[in-house]
């Protein structure tokens, strides 16, 4: 499965300490129910694109990984307060055979490089890498400490991607999700759950006003559009709670085993 959001996703926030909490709100969702791409479109009322791509990014990569990877920066101010994601990809220190780990090339030489896996010493990897690539690695023994390039499970964790709105609405299998849309039934959402994208809008405007400011022809485009919280009981549901809201929705029917 995999989400889009607009770059005004938080434009309802001003403290930055906020936006922070909403974005970490987004990755664990996206999380939960193994969204594998959060698409980022640019909305242009607010672009705050980099800021959310920054956010996103840093939660997904491993504890051990970030001081090496993810530069210091001003988005970044307020991540400590946000909890941990567990995903796979999240390892502790203590190390099994064969099991499947992120690491980062610390150093290489020709043919060899040496990989930081969270754990000391560094391991050793065959093949030609670049310093401060990431790789997926597989530990082959603890002592030496050897790896090899390995495939990551089922789920990983999630890519981050900006894009426009208008390729993602090209793209097969899209839902955009809106209030004036029709209540999906359970057969809607069992033909849609194989590898759909879903598509919303920020807590102001809806997919379809976003893209009326950028000149697209919502009519012109054949999609599915569901409202996934019907008879509503608060005046607006935040893009938070619209995320969490659908994808359980999704989840549910994927892995129901019952009829109708």
């Amino acid at each position: 499965m995999e989400i889009a959001i607009p770059s005004s996703s938080l434009i309802n926030e001003k403290d930055e300490k906020i936006k922070t909490y909403k974005v970490g709100m987004i990755a664990r969702a996206a999380s939960i129910f193994r969204v594998r791409t959060i698409y980022i479109y640019k909305d242009p009322v607010l672009d705050e694109s980099n800021l959310i791509k920054d956010i996103l990014e840093y939660l997904e990569t491993p504890q051990y990984l970030r001081k090496e990877i993810i530069p210091i920066k001003k988005s970044l101010k307020y991540v400590g307060l946000l909890p941990p994601l567990q995903i796979p990809s999240h390892k502790p220190k203590t190390l099994k055979i064969n099991e499947v780990r992120e690491g980062v090339v610390r150093r290489c030489t020709d043919g060899h490089a040496w990989v930081d896996i969270g754990v000391k010493p560094l391991a050793s990897l065959k093949g030609k890498y670049k310093r401060g690539a990431r790789v997926t690695v597989r530990v082959c023994s603890k002592n030496p400490l050897v790896v090899e390039e390995a495939k990551p499970p089922d789920y990983w964790g999630y890519k981050v991607k900006k894009v426009e709105l208008k390729d993602i609405l090209s793209k097969e299998n899209i839902i955009i999700t809106s209030r004036r849309c029709k209540t999906p039934s359970i057969e809607d959402i069992r033909q849609s759950v194989d590898n759909p994208i879903v598509v919303f809008g920020n807590p102001k405007d809806g997919v379809f006003e976003i893209a009326e400011r950028l000149g697209i022809q919502m009519d012109e485009i054949s999609k599915e559009c569901w409202n996934t919280v019907p008879m509503q009981g608060s005046k607006t549901v935040r893009l938070e709670e619209a995320i969490f809201a659908t994808l359980a929705i999704i989840n549910v029917v994927k892995y129901w085993g019952g009829k109708g």
